[in-house]
This record gives structure tokens, sequence and C-alpha cells, in this order.
């Protein structure tokens, strides 16, 4: 073992030790070569499916006044060319931004000039030069809002309704929860927790909703993974330098540091609401958009509680300042989110803000966990934690029908 390591440290055996890690990589482009050049030959051992139809996806329909703008996406492997474009099953000319044959994964926007009807139904297609043609049907078509520095400041305005003022709303409670017995303290720490794990499942929900409506070659759940991982990763780093700075030596967070991760882990899922809203109102869902922004404003001011449940512990306190800047880390990140959605409209942001969301809200349910079972005066399997922690889901669940 001792001259094994000796060998390794010695000039020659360091440079040995690196070819010899070199080894299963070089093996592996050989089999993926070899796998290359004789596929085929394999492929045919087993069977082989029919190609996938020449269907392009339609990612929005724009409609501004007298012009119809249809954004299109090639999810294939082979190349597709837009052939013709329909409107109401009529063929109409058209012109592109971008270029007509696209290569996987590459979009264009069609330009239909079209006198269409503000609230009729319509329907578009964009028909494949193989003669495949995808359609997408629209409700009601409404002048799609542009940006400006009106539009700008509305989002801003229900960005700040739906995050700010119930989060603000929700921490007036602090001053109640500091009364509390411990016990029942610990009670509104499993019901943080509790509102967290709705939270983060929901997001995840949302998460795969939308990724599947993406092309396959984006990468599927992998890109879920990816938000999941990064956030969950990068709180559980920030989490552990604050511990490292904790005073009691517990290693569970607790006071403003577990709800500054609390703060950021509602956040996060405040940009995904923010995404939800704008979007809405940008593919003219006006009606559900008011119902978003009801009913997220009813839904957050639960998130206020959780945030409020750590400060409240014995032994801490938090300035004003503090508590502001808590109620700006979890509530406006929903002012981006509708700026995002409201004029970007972009199907894999919101995967990854929803995923990443889920990764957060997980990873700060560990750190309450962490801290009721170290420092809380009952334990986890207590009728206090217990009720808690399925309040929490049962608040979230019952306010968030208002949004549904």
């Amino acid at each position: 073992m001792e001259s094994t390591a000796a060998a390794a440290r010695a000039p020659g055996g360091s440079a040995r030790w690196r070819l010899l890690a070199l080894v299963p990589i070089v093996l592996l482009v050989g089999a993926v070569g070899l796998f290359a050049t004789a596929g085929d030959s394999l492929l045919d051992l087993v069977g082989r499916n029919p190609p996938p139809a020449d269907e392009f996806d339609i990612r929005r329909v724009s409609f501004d006044p007298g012009e119809i703008r249809i954004r299109v996406t090639n999810p294939q492997r082979e190349e597709l060319t837009i052939g013709t474009v329909t409107v109401d099953d009529a063929i109409v000319p058209f012109s592109l931004d971008g270029p007509r044959t696209l290569k996987r994964l590459r979009s264009t926007t069609i330009r239909v000039a079209y006198d269409w009807v503000e609230g009729d139904p319509i329907s578009v297609g964009v028909t494949s030069s193989s003669g495949i043609q995808t359609t997408q049907a629209i409700a009601a078509a409404v002048e799609t809002p542009g940006a400006s520095g009106r539009s700008v400041l509305g989002y801003a305005a229900i960005g700040f309704l739906v995050g700010i003022v119930p989060i603000s709303l929700g921490l007036l409670w602090l001053p109640s929860l500091r009364r509390a017995d411990p016990r029942w303290l610990a009670a509104f720490m499993a019901l943080t927790a509790g509102l967290l794990t709705f939270l983060g499942v929901e997001a995840l929900s949302e998460a795969f909703s939308l990724q599947a409506g993406l092309p396959g070659g984006v990468g599927g759940a992998g890109l879920v993974l990816l938000g999941v991982a990064v956030s969950y990763l990068s709180l559980t780093f920030l989490s552990s330098h604050l511990a490292r700075r904790s005073r009691d030596g517990s290693g569970a967070l607790g006071g403003l540091a577990l709800a500054t991760l609390v703060a950021i882990g509602i956040g996060v899922h405040n940009l995904g609401e923010g995404l939800a809203i704008g979007s809405s109102f940008a593919l003219g869902e006006l009606t559900l958009g008011t119902f978003l922004i009801v009913g997220f404003m009813i839904h957050n001011i639960t998130e206020g509680l959780g945030i409020a449940a750590p400060v409240a512990e014995r032994g801490h306190s938090a300035s004003l300042p503090a508590l502001f800047g808590l109620v700006v880390l979890a509530g406006a990140p929903t002012i981006p989110g509708a700026w995002i959605g409201g004029f970007l409209a972009n199907d894999v942001l919101g995967v990854l803000f929803f995923a990443a969301a889920a990764g957060a809200a997980l990873e700060v349910v560990v750190e309450v966990t962490r801290f009721i079972i170290r420092r809380a005066p009952v334990p986890l399997s207590s009728g206090y934690v217990i009720g808690g922690f399925v309040s929490g889901i049962a608040i979230m669940y019952v306010t968030g029908l208002l949004a549904a």
C-alpha cells in the first residue's frame, strides 16, 4: 500500500497513473466509433421504427394590428423546410424573420398580413415541404402587448402586489409568534416545512408539465434535474457557510439565518409565479391572469408566516431593515418573473425556474427539519410537529385552489 502511494507520488509514477486514467475514455471513444460505423447492422437485428413526422413545433402565436406572428421550431433531427402557411384553413402569403429551412432546434418567426378580428377564434397552420401540417387553435385573438414603459411599470406593479404586499402582511404575525410557547413555535416551524414541501412539489409538477411541451432535443427530464440540482446544491453551500458562522455550534441553522434560506427558497418559487402571470397576459388570457393575481396574493400571505417563524425563535432578533431584506428576497423576484413571462415567454426558462424552485424549497425543508431535531423542545414524532406539517400542506392547498 505504502509502496503504491510512493510510486504514485514519484514523477514517473504520477505520469503513468494519469495515462492509465485516460484508458477508459479512449476505450469508450473506440466503442462509440464502432457503433457509429456498424450501427445500421445492429439496428437491423432489432427492427426499425418509422421516422418521425415532419412536423414543426409552434411555440407562440402573437397578434399585432393587421398581422399575425407565428414562432416555430424544428424539433426533428433532420432539417425541415416551411412549405405553406394557413389561417383558418386558407393558404396565405407570408414572410420570414429567419431561415426557411430550419436545422434541429432552430427557430424562425413567420409573419402573416391578416386582418384578424378582436375576440374571434382563429387557427393557424404551418405545413412542411413534405406536406405534414402543424396547427394551433387560439380561442380568442387579442393584441399581444409589447414592451413599453407602461407595460414594464404594469408588470412591476403586479409583481409588487403578488409578492411584496402579501409577504409583508404575513410578517405581521411575528410579534404573536414571539410570545408563543416553544412547543407551538416548533409547530409553526413544522408548518413552514409543510408550506415549503407543498411549494417544492407544486414547482416540480409545473416543471415537468412545461418540459413535456418542449422539443425532445432540449434535454427532457434532464433539464428539470439540472435546475433542481443546481439550486439544491447552491443552497446547501450557502447553508453550510451560514452554519460555520453560527455561534451556538449546534450545526442547525436558526433565527435570521434560517429565515434567509426560507426567503430565498420562496423567492425562487415566486419567480415562477411571476412567470405564470406574465405569460397569461402575454398570451391574451386576461381572465386567467386576473385570477392568478388574486389567488397568489391570498396564497402568498402564508409564505410571510413561514419566514416569520424562524425569526421568532427565542434569543434571536431582527431589525426592521433585516425584515425588509427578507421581504425583498422572497417577494421581489415576482417582478422580474412577470417581465420574463410577459415579454419573452420562454418555456426553457420556465422549466429551469420551476425546477430551481423545487430544489431550493426541498433544501430548506431539510434545514428546517434539522432545526426541529436539534433545537426544538419536542421530537419530530410529536403531535405539535406532525400537526404543524400537515397544516402547512393543507393551508397551501386550500389557498392554492384560488389560483387554480
